[in-house]
């Protein structure tokens, strides 16, 4: 029989109330922290940025959207998968770059080894290094068409 470490991660991972007062949910550690970072980034943007006025109104609409967003995060962070882990990849999507739209014009500077490697081919097509390419992504026009 094989003992995985499962149930490890589980032991004393929730907050389940005072003695003798449960809550009728299940609270993770890890969610409570998340949530009061949350929560203050939410208020700072409510208070400074928008200019929410401070009322009983406004402060029960903060800690329920900071509610909202931490059960949205928790429900991709666990123990295999930390928040900071989950925040560079999101950080990283956001920052992949993109295929280009059709008809964009697209700019590719000739990188200096390369230059200085082919400069014999570079001279007999009639370029000249440091030239800068650049390409028309709208194929149905001019396929493979190439200016300086």
């Amino acid at each position: 029989m094989i003992d995985n470490d499962d149930m490890l991660h589980r032991v004393d991972r929730h907050y389940l109330g005072p003695t003798g007062f449960t809550l009728p949910f299940r609270l993770r550690y890890a969610a409570v922290g998340l949530g009061a970072v949350i929560f203050v980034t939410v208020f700072v943007i409510a208070r400074a940025l928008v200019q929410v006025p401070l009322s009983y109104t406004s402060l029960v609409l903060i800690v329920g959207v900071s509610a909202v967003l931490t059960s949205k995060v928790t429900k991709y962070v666990n123990a295999d998968r930390p928040v900071r882990s989950v925040v560079k990849a999101a950080w990283n999507d956001l920052n992949a770059p993109r295929p280009p739209k059709p008809g964009q014009t697209v700019t590719v500077r000739i990188p200096a080894a390369f230059r200085t490697s082919r400069r014999a081919q570079v001279h007999d097509s009639g370029l000249h290094s440091g030239d800068l390419v650049t390409r028309d992504t709208d194929t149905s026009s001019n396929e493979g068409n190439f200016s300086r």
